[in-house]
């Protein structure tokens, strides 16, 4: 089995063919997608496909370093709100993306 630690999977991106890319993962035995947060734009999306995909798709919540604005303080307690509410996966995203200013 193939874990795929780190996916975006529930961006717009996705919502035309969602089903055709997890199907043609699973082919390649990849059986589990963890999905780190974005910031509070993305949650109904992030927890949406996670429900849809039950024991494939795995909600992580944090807040992603480019999201990182005046409003930080907001976001960082809206983490810790669902932290509150129930648990994830994983807490990501978290890391440092040096490649950004």
């Amino acid at each position: 089995m193939v874990v795929d630690t780190h996916c975006h999977l529930y961006l717009p991106e996705f919502d035309a063919d969602i089903d055709l890319v997890i199907g043609r993962a699973e082919k390649e035995d990849v059986l589990r997608f963890y999905l780190p947060a974005i910031d509070s734009t993305t949650d109904d999306r992030l927890l949406a496909l996670e429900e849809r995909f039950p024991g494939k798709c795995f909600a992580m919540m944090g807040l992603h370093p480019t999201s990182v604005k005046e409003n930080y303080y907001e976001e960082l307690r809206r983490v810790e709100d669902w932290f509150e509410k129930r648990s994830f996966a994983a807490i990501a995203e978290i890391g440092l993306d040096l490649y950004c200013d």
